[in-house]
């Protein structure tokens, strides 16, 4: 018998990009006088360098503080529910780790569409990772291989099949309702900001069935258990009503 469990799916995308900005224009100055001749988005920060610790702390003060606000979510929603919460863990994609390398030494990866599938990729790390799909499919449960060709890392996701904006265009003639309607049939979606977002349908992201299938045939994860979807709370990309009057 299952049991009922929460998901949460979200990171700090406005201090992540202000840390971005920052240190990409400390990256810059390094490269202007270690290596003129090297694109500017190839540029880098100095592990060894006092901007390189700092941005390094930086990303973990990131990590921490989007770890506090998915363990509050599920915090608040135990309490009201007055339910017994049984296992909890978490882990982060589209970020960057270290490890050690047996050739290179210290390695830095930059796992951008990917969740790490190493043991101990942190300190806190359970050997259980997330991959949610799309929200009309199961949210897989996975035990990392570390596969070399991967680099150690296994998806985070389905992933596009394109654009946002080629999304709607490919669907012109039906409203994100409709769409809704159809995709997501016996399943709670709801939408945060009140408006359906069309591009975050199921239809906008690769066929979960293929992603599960590729993960298992690279050898990337194993699957030890799966989350059913009984409904989902979506931000989506449209404005929140309090942004648009603030517009106004």
């Amino acid at each position: 018998m299952g049991r009922v469990a929460i998901v949460t799916r979200q990171g700090l995308r406005g201090p992540g990009g202000h840390l971005y900005k920052e240190g990409m224009a400390v990256a810059e100055k390094f490269r202007r006088v270690l290596s003129p001749a090297t694109l500017k988005q190839n540029a880098w920060i100095p592990a060894d360098t006092d901007e390189g610790h700092a941005y390094w702390e930086a990303l973990q003060i990131i990590r921490r503080r989007t770890k506090a606000n998915h363990n509050a979510l599920h915090q608040a929603v135990v309490e009201r529910l007055r339910a017994n919460a049984g296992e909890r863990f978490w882990n982060e994609h589209n970020f960057v780790f270290r490890r050690e390398d047996p050739v290179h030494g210290e390695v830095f990866l930059h796992g951008k569409g990917a969740t790490p599938a190493w043991g101990d990729y942190a300190a806190d790390a359970t050997g259980l990772t997330l991959i949610a799909l799309n929200m009309a499919e199961p949210v897989l449960v996975v035990r990392g291989r570390d596969a070399g060709r991967a680099p150690g890392f296994s998806p985070h996701g389905a992933g596009r099949n394109f654009s946002r904006t080629e999304h709607r265009r490919r669907h012109d003639g039906l409203s994100p309702a409709q769409m809704m309607a159809t995709e997501t049939a016996g399943l709670d979606i709801r939408f945060c900001a009140g408006v359906v977002d069309g591009s975050e349908l199921p239809s906008g992201y690769k066929r979960a069935g293929a992603v599960t299938e590729q993960i298992r045939d690279y050898g990337l994860a194993d699957v030890v258990d799966c989350i059913d979807p009984y409904g989902c709370i979506m931000a989506g990309d449209k404005p929140p009503p309090w942004k648009m009057r603030n517009r106004r």
